[in-house]
């Protein structure tokens, strides 16, 4: 009994230690200037002319629509890349199956930094340097997705395939009619790790975005920072309204995300 205890109470610190930051955020970006330094997590006098201020000398709402519309976009490519060839090196025989999964595997284990340079050289030869076209179109294929996709289509049973090709079925209704519906959790969860990992994107945007209308939210909280070098409470501001959309996704998502996790593993 006295083991449990102890293992929930050195749980309980351990989540009070990583959720002490976002509250500390939190409490911030309520203090007016004079109360930004008084000690405790609760603000003495709470007020929103952090966030009135940061919505006034900054354009924070365009900041969010751009990272919203890459975000989404982006994510939109990986489930429709990810669920097609996912289908394809799952139910379909072709020659150099196996080496083209083996390929998807392979591209898992290289470092984003080593296709960092390539991949902005190559941006820049095409003429996409501060568009959407360059914040997009690199990350519109997952091999992750692609991995995660093809196991769980892998460990459907066959019947049902073998079924829908009886009647008739062709790959692509297959797909449309089977394979996806079955595979909606690990949709989700790739959906949510999609969406997470483009939203929080900031060296890429950083590189290939130099006009400020151009600008994503990530690289919005660091050009907000060096603006407003001492008013800490309209950068926590900033930080939480950027915070805020990843959260709201990873809420609604959370369920699915799970299950696509559980569910997904490793089998095939």
């Amino acid at each position: 009994m006295s083991k449990g205890l102890f293992f929930y109470l050195g749980l309980a610190l351990y989540a009070w230690l990583l959720v002490l930051p976002l509250l500390s955020l939190i409490s911030a970006s309520f203090r007016s200037d004079a109360d930004l330094y008084s000690p405790g997590l609760l603000p003495p006098s709470p007020t929103l002319e952090p966030y009135r201020e940061a919505l006034q000398k900054h354009p924070v709402g365009r900041y969010l629509l751009n990272s919203l519309l890459v975000s989404v976009c982006i994510t939109a490519g990986v489930l429709f890349t990810s669920a097609t060839m996912g289908y394809a090196l799952a139910r379909i025989r072709f020659a150099g199956q196996g080496f083209l999964f083996g390929f998807v595997v392979a591209v898992l284990l290289i470092p984003d930094e080593v296709t960092f340079l390539p991949r902005y050289l190559l941006v820049q030869e095409l003429g996409w340097i501060n568009s959407y076209t360059a914040l997009i179109v690199p990350f519109l294929a997952s091999p992750l997705g692609i991995f995660l996709l093809r196991q769980f289509i892998k460990s459907l049973p066959q019947d049902l395939f073998d079924a829908a090709r009886i009647d008739g079925a062709g790959h692509l209704r297959t797909l449309w009619y089977v394979a996806l519906p079955l595979a909606a959790p690990a949709l989700g969860a790739l959906g949510a790790l999609s969406f997470l990992a483009a939203w929080n994107m900031y060296l890429w945007p950083l590189v290939v975005i130099n006009q400020n209308e151009m600008k994503t939210a990530q690289v919005a909280i660091a050009q907000v920072q060096s603006v407003e070098v001492t008013s800490w409470n309209v950068v926590a501001a900033v930080a939480i309204l950027v915070l805020l959309p990843t959260l709201l996704a990873f809420l609604l998502a959370q369920r699915a995300f799970i299950r696509g996790i559980a569910l997904g593993g490793l089998k095939g």
